[in-house]
């Protein structure tokens, strides 16, 4: 690989977990002023358990993901800058038995965290 090769990512911190989109696939991400009931939580939408009610409420757009009304959030959001080396390809053997929608990498910050990405134009939201 060309030195100098970065991905522009979008890093997601909800409670002690983080998260990083393409920053190509965040259409936008905006203070939440109204709650609407059919727009779920990020982290419901991961499976995962709700994370504390902290940081910034946000309602984060994600067009390729096909939830078309995006997700809500506490946490935080911030642009970054991923180099070559602090992504890793999911290993094989997690491969079959990952319940994570859209996890395709993992990257290395602080400890391993996901890479979620949807291929553009994707029929699938849970691919």
């Amino acid at each position: 690989m060309t030195q100098g090769l970065s991905l522009a990512a979008v890093r997601i911190t909800l409670g002690n977990q983080r998260f990083y989109i393409p920053a190509t696939q965040v259409q936008r991400c905006s203070l939440v002023v109204y709650e609407a009931e059919d727009i779920p939580r990020l982290s419901q939408w991961l499976g995962l358990p709700d994370e504390p009610e902290e940081g910034m409420h946000l309602h984060l757009i994600v067009p390729a993901s096909n939830v078309e009304q995006g997700w809500y959030l506490w946490g935080k959001l911030e642009n970054v800058q991923l180099s070559p080396g602090d992504i890793y390809p999911l290993p094989e053997l997690l491969k079959p038995c990952c319940q994570l929608p859209a996890l395709r990498a993992l990257v290395w910050d602080e400890g391993f965290s996901g890479l979620l990405s949807w291929p553009v134009g994707s029929s699938l939201g849970n691919l």
